[in-house]
């Protein structure tokens, strides 16, 4: 698959503001569809392994706790489009999980809450702003000072859950290189309670919700080394995947 390319505006930007002619090389941006990029940096660290594993990127297993849309803030699509891959993608929301189904065929979408619950359904609040959902509803509240009215709670519905443990052993059981975690207020309660001797995915990205030192705590001791961070999540990497122990 070709890989879709623009030229760089801000370089544009600033040629044209001091009034200076370009490199005669092109320099490009490549398409991106994560929140804040990950997705690119994701792609260098799975291509190094994948070289590591003599295997080919389409061959990449992942596992998205926190579908949402299709393309748009996807941890995961740019491996979809440009790739071929194929994983699982878990998201609550009933609508938003027939819109990932009619978009995304040929990944296994699963239409569940993942947590630390062992209970067979669970209530599920669902946020004008639908990024903002959650099995929390106070955690929906917290978002009210700069979301508005887009933080309000809009519909109240009951949703099948899995526990983390459940979740993965059903569905990722025969492992993962990449996992993406982004379930509003309960990422951290089920990476504490997640079997890291039984599943290890060579890279996790997690919403680190301004206190990323408390994951890495939580992660370091397992193994887990932070690889990268922007605003939004970090990105650890094992380091027995990673050859460094």
């Amino acid at each position: 698959m070709a890989r879709y390319q623009i030229n760089n505006p801000f370089i544009d930007y600033e040629c044209q503001r001091a009034q200076i002619a370009p490199a005669p090389i092109a320099t490009r941006v490549n398409e991106t569809y994560a929140q804040c990029n990950e997705d690119l940096i994701v792609e260098a660290l799975l291509q190094a392994h994948c070289l590591r594993k003599k295997m080919p990127m389409n061959e990449i297993r992942y596992v998205e706790i926190g579908g949402n849309h299709p393309f748009q803030t996807s941890a995961t699509y740019l491996f979809y489009r440009l790739y071929g891959a194929k994983g699982v993608l878990c998201e609550a929301n009933p609508k938003l999980a027939e819109i990932l189904r009619a978009h995304r065929p040929n990944d296994t979408i699963i239409n569940a809450a993942v947590s630390v619950s062992h209970d067979a359904r669970l209530k599920f609040y669902v946020a004008r702003a639908h990024e903002l959902s959650s099995i929390l509803r106070d955690h929906i509240r917290k978002f009210e000072p700069g979301f508005g009215q887009q933080a309000e709670v809009s519909e109240e519905i009951e949703v099948e859950n899995l526990h983390i443990n459940d979740f993965l052993a059903r569905y990722a059981g025969d492992g993962i290189d990449y996992m993406s975690v982004d379930i509003e207020g309960v990422d951290y309660a089920i990476l504490e309670a997640m079997d890291m001797q039984r599943f290890r995915p060579a890279f996790l990205q997690l919403e680190h919700n301004s206190k990323p030192q408390m994951f890495i705590d939580l992660l370091g001791p397992r193994g887990y080394l932070c690889l990268g961070m922007t605003d939004v999540n970090l990105i650890l990497g094992d380091a027995r995947a990673l050859g460094a122990a």
